[in-house]
């Protein structure tokens, strides 16, 4: 291809175009088609689909955007592979810089760049590393990059890298055995390829047109089939989204291949359920003799939707306790403001500062103390949520509620998690749907129960089965999913708060599908910090899938970790990470970030490396654990009577290394809905 066209338009200042048009790639993330390019989907939003090139690739893909300047892909690709074997891959893209007037966007990322698995023929055979440059001109939208591994066989150039010497100077052979891949083959390779192309987006909605130049010259097959032919580097095709949740694509590329795609797509910006209940009233105040008791108050509350616990009125201070922990479907300054709408609309004439504690489980989390006259001022148009703060105080302790209200609450999850890590199937799939039940007859006191109803399920086909382990920790998943109905948990926890910013929690029960047992955590957070200690031990057995409630009393397995939080502005990003030990008795470390959307939307990447299984565990996956979870809640509706949740997951299915036990009431996501950082960041909404 020539450069100099790309260079010239590339340098020059664009006409920049809405920077939403975007499409997917034949690979699942944001791209050209075979080509990636430096575009980014919105951020939090979640794709998955399949891609069908010829009679060569089939890509199962689930790609998700957790950060704004990082895309995950999980992938499986059911063809090439010896001997019937797929090959799965995790794809990233980590964008460097933003695309502005003085220059292009900028991105770096790889293909499969874990490496993770056993060492099997024909493994890493997709693994390629690429830097890629994306410009807009009006309507068009052109990428120019470099490509390392199978995005750089048409080696054009040497390795730039080649000065650093050893492995840069080597040739990456892809019929290598065993392969070289992972981190320890990142932008390696004797010889490296130029690619590119360019998107126009058409006058028509959702439609544009596709033309790259390919760097990749499909040299793993022309390797096990000396017939095969390549074809051109040149492709052509589509990209259509007749709706928002849908992406579709047609190509014809190396100009003797059909390729077509079927993505289905989903952005919390446009999909979120928002509610629209509007905001209470503040009318004139009552008079002594009209005014509602506390009482009343919270029984008016309760019937708006608000989680009130408890309410108090003393003197001039009217009180009302939320607990804010269900499934944050509304931004938590909007709950604390239509509290205190309520409170300055109710309450007797006398009281002039209103108070609205935040909590879970009966452990005070924030305090926040409003005036009345700025409320009533706001609600004639003569105030903002910026002038409330200023005379708003804000603490982390207040005066227990005078009374307890016992809470019994029932809600369900639907959970779809889906495997493409597998090497002997493309997608290994479970279904289940748990109905729970959560009570808190005492203050502190939880009690947790929940039934697990399977939906059938294709685990049989995991590659954890091929060789069953004589200690499994997770790869006898099967025996479990098997049951038609079963016990998931059934437990007791007694939650404390011994001093300010630290909550305890002691656990016994069966805490998980798999594993019974006893448990504690302490997690430190001083008040109005964006960080956050905790601390978790646990001695659990194994339960017996065919038994209710028994567990095996000689598998007992210590497990623990040291976790650090940190939360961005808000508190709508979480990052964490976690050392200790895992259930299989390995060492290691998870990174998981975790996101919340408005409309109770959350999307979470977690990933694990330990040590690895030991000898009487299954070794199939290595030592790598890693999934990408979206939830939705969901209301009560005519079929679901009840609220909850549901879930679409991609995730290593029945691993034995970095296993971390399923905790049903971690102690930090149990603080952060009622939190100063989740209140504190969205208080621009307290008025809406």
């Amino acid at each position: 291809m020539r450069l100099t066209p790309f260079l010239i338009l590339l340098a020059a200042s664009p006409a920049l175009a809405d920077e939403a048009r975007y499409s997917l790639s034949d690979w699942g993330g944001i791209g050209l088609l075979q080509m990636p390019n430096a575009r980014m989907a919105p951020d939090g939003s979640m794709s998955g689909g399949l891609t069908a090139l010829g009679d060569l690739h089939r890509h199962y893909t689930i790609s998700a955007q957790p950060l704004p300047w990082l895309e995950v892909t999980a992938r499986n690709s059911a063809y090439p592979g010896y001997y019937g074997l797929t090959e799965p891959g995790l794809d990233l893209k980590l964008r460097v810089r933003r695309e502005d007037e003085r220059g292009p966007a900028l991105v770096i990322g790889g293909r499969d760049v874990t490496g993770s698995g056993l060492d099997l023929p024909g493994k890493g055979r997709f693994a390629g590393e690429y830097v890629a440059l994306s410009r807009r001109w009006w309507d068009l939208d052109l990428t120019l990059g470099m490509g390392w591994g199978t995005l750089g066989e048409g080696g054009q150039l040497r390795n730039p890298l080649r000065f650093l010497g050893g492995r840069f100077r080597r040739d990456r052979d892809p019929s290598a055995w065993p392969a070289t891949r992972g981190p320890k083959a990142w932008f390696s390779g004797e010889r490296v390829a130029l690619f590119g192309g360019v998107e126009w987006h058409t006058p028509v909605d959702g439609l544009s047109l596709k033309l790259e130049s390919s760097g990749d010259r499909f040299r793993a097959q022309r390797q096990d089939e000396p017939g095969f032919d390549p074809g051109s580097r040149y492709s052509l095709g589509l990209s259509w989204r007749p709706a928002s949740w849908a992406d579709l694509g047609a190509a014809y590329e190396q100009g003797r291949r059909l390729m077509l795609r079927l993505s289905v797509r989903f952005d919390p910006a446009v999909d979120a359920d928002r509610p629209d209940r509007p905001p209470p009233g503040v009318g004139p105040r009552p008079s002594a003799g009209s005014a509602l008791s506390a009482d009343a108050i919270a029984l008016v509350a309760r019937s708006r939707g608000l989680p009130v616990r408890s309410a108090h009125i003393d003197g001039e201070i009217a009180t009302l306790w939320l607990d804010p922990a269900g499934n944050g479907r509304m931004p938590l300054a909007r709950e604390v403001g239509d509290a205190a709408r309520l409170l300055a609309d109710l309450a007797p004439p006398q009281v002039e500062r209103l108070r609205v504690v935040t909590g879970a489980g009966g452990l005070d989390t924030a305090s926040v103390t409003l005036l009345r006259r700025d409320l009533e001022r706001a609600a004639g148009h003569r105030g903002s949520a910026e002038e409330i703060w200023r005379t708003t105080q804000l603490t982390a302790t207040a005066v227990p509620p005078p009374d307890w209200r016992p809470r019994l609450d029932l809600s369900t999850r639907l959970v779809a998690s889906f495997d493409l890590a597998e090497l002997g199937t493309a997608l290994a799939q479970r279904t289940h749907t748990d109905v729970m039940l959560r009570a808190e007859p005492l203050r502190g006191l939880v009690l947790g129960g929940g039934l697990r109803i399977n939906a059938p399920s294709d685990l049989q086909l995991l590659d954890t089965n091929a060789v069953p382990a004589a200690q499994p920790v997770r790869s006898d998943l099967p025996r479990y999913a098997d049951r038609p109905l079963a016990l998931d948990h059934a437990y007791a926890a007694w939650l404390a708060r011994p001093a300010e910013g630290l909550m305890t929690r002691l656990s016994a029960g069966h805490l998980e599908e798999m594993y019974a047992g006893i448990g504690a955590e302490a997690l430190l957070q001083p008040f109005a910090t964006r960080w956050a200690l905790g601390l978790d031990l646990n001695q659990v057995w194994k339960r017996r899938p065919e038994s209710l409630l028994a567990f095996d009393r000689g598998d007992a397995r210590g497990t623990g970790h040291l976790s650090l939080y940190w939360e961005s502005p808000g508190a709508d990003t979480t990052t964490a990470l976690r050392l200790g030990r895992y259930l299989g008795g390995d060492w290691g470390g998870t990174v998981e970030v975790m996101r919340r959307f408005y409309g109770g939307i959350g999307l979470s990447a977690h990933a694990t490396w330990t040590e690895g299984p030991d000898g009487a565990q299954s070794r199939f996956g290595g030592r790598m654990d890693w999934g990408l979870a979206l939830v939705v809640p969901i209301a009560a509706s005519g079929w679901l009577p009840v609220g909850g949740t549901v879930e679409t997951a991609v995730r290593t299915l029945g691993r034995d290394a970095g296993q971390r036990l399923q905790q049903p009431l971690p102690l930090y996501d149990l603080r952060v809905p009622g939190g100063v950082g989740r209140l504190t960041g969205t208080w621009s909404q307290l008025l809406e």
